[in-house]
């Protein structure tokens, strides 16, 4: 008997064995497929995308998002289901600077997608070609290509399918392109549930190697939190408050930064020289002698206007058709533009340089920079601040280091939280309404 019930012991054993280790292994086999036919791409990016619609929630509601009964995990996974998506693994997906962008679903099945995507075929506005060995739907008034195999749906928006689809599709690739081996292996942001990677030259010409972004809930709006890599290590500091201008609420462009340049070693300032210089060759502009003077805040102000009324003297005629001459006040705006910076020692001499280079010039008793308006110059103890508005803007304390800058009509802003090596840490916000705008677009 207990030879009987040892042998039982042992099958259970081997069944359970083999239950464990037959879908353990399908899986991996699955992933590791979908991972080969991702394109690489200037973005690319990995979703779990349940979790992610519900920490989104609060941000759907907040920004009163139209249909939004129909981005409920819930909702999402129920219809998954009806199509064979596996929306419960990861999806990912993939953009790039020149416009095309697209996704990569995992399937349960691809019985019941295939059955839709012939139903959908019979649309008018919807053709399907057949492409290497895979049958591609097309709807060419949005440029969107999709097709299927038996683990993963493809879908693609742009001009330039057919150049990814044999790169990347065609042939039974056997490695991962290297965006996405860098992404997924993440040790960054492992456990959010989006998380973005980027490396191409746009970031390169700013000293970025590199660049991990991960979601984070927020209800007013797409935060999402930021590590990147720079090329080469910069030891220095961002200090934890300092000097800046009051910032008007219409500022288009802003940079308000405080560094602390007392810990920088001979070596680590001549990096920087070399890095600022690089960014700042095309006016040779005298990185060197600003260093000198620096005491580590910086801040620059452009957007808005504001309206000044200027007196002239007009020739007219009276009743008696004399000419006279009659004192006017006309009305214009004037771009607002402030930069302020502090130093440790003496200024004038770093302003004499400036001028001698031709970088400022001066009119009078305003001051230009190259192309800029004229502007102000206020001297008052450690701070040199140049502005073009009636008045010098209020310098106050912050305890905020952050750049908002406009990029093709999207204004960004990054927020520095900390510096560790090579290493810069912070905060990207994207406004709702540009995320809004370009949904409903699609």
């Amino acid at each position: 008997m207990y030879k009987k019930l040892g042998f039982i012991l042992f099958l259970a054993f081997l069944l359970g064995l083999l239950l464990y280790l037959k879908p353990f292994n399908d899986e991996v086999r699955k992933v590791s497929k979908i991972e080969n036919i991702l394109p690489n791409a200037d973005i690319v990016g990995r979703v779990y995308l349940l979790d992610f619609l519900t920490e989104s929630t609060d941000l759907m509601l907040f920004n009163e998002i139209a249909q939004r009964q129909f981005l409920t995990s819930e909702f999402v996974l129920s219809m998954a289901k009806q199509y064979g998506l596996d929306v419960q693994s990861p999806v990912y997906i993939f953009a790039n600077e020149r416009g095309d962008f697209g996704g990569v679903v995992p399937l349960f099945t691809a019985q019941k997608l295939k059955s839709a995507l012939d139903r959908i075929s019979l649309d008018n506005n919807v053709r399907d070609t057949i492409i290497g060995k895979d049958k591609i739907y097309q709807i060419e008034k949005y440029k969107l290509n999709i097709f299927h195999r038996d683990h993963f749906l493809f879908i693609y928006l742009g001009d330039h399918f057919e150049a990814v689809y044999h790169k990347y599709i065609a042939k039974d690739r056997k490695v991962v392109a290297k965006n996405w081996k860098d992404l997924l292996a993440n040790p960054i942001f492992p456990n959010e549930n989006l998380v973005l990677y980027s490396q191409n030259q746009n970031l390169k010409q700013f000293g970025i190697e590199h660049a991990y972004l991960a979601h984070d809930s927020d209800s007013s709006g797409f935060h999402l939190k930021t590590c990147l890599t720079l090329n080469d290590s910069i030891p220095f500091f961002i200090n934890d408050s300092g000097l800046a201008i009051e910032f008007s609420q219409s500022s288009k462009r802003i940079i308000n930064l405080h560094a602390n340049t007392k810990v920088l070693s001979e070596k680590s300032r001549a990096l920087v020289i070399e890095k600022l210089a690089d960014l700042t060759g095309k006016i040779s502009f005298p990185i060197e002698e600003f260093m000198d003077v620096w005491a580590g805040d910086f801040c620059f102000e452009e957007g808005g206007y504001y309206l000044v009324s200027e007196k002239y003297i007009e020739t007219e005629l009276d009743e008696n058709f004399e000419t006279t001459q009659v004192e006017k006040v006309k009305y214009k705006n004037v771009p607002r533009y402030s930069l302020m910076f502090t130093t440790d020692d003496d200024s004038d001499f770093f302003l004499e340089k400036l001028l001698k280079k031709g970088i400022l010039t001066k009119e009078g008793d305003l001051y230009r920079f190259l192309f800029s308006p004229q502007l102000k110059l206020r001297m008052k103890g450690n701070q040199v601040v140049f502005y073009s508005t009636r008045y010098p803007p209020n310098i106050i304390p912050t305890k905020r280091n952050e750049i908002k800058w406009s990029f093709k009509d999207t204004q960004f802003e990054f927020q520095v939280d900390s510096l560790s090596d090579k290493r810069v840490f912070g905060s990207l916000d994207i406004p709702m309404e540009k995320l809004l705008s370009t949904i409903t677009s699609l």
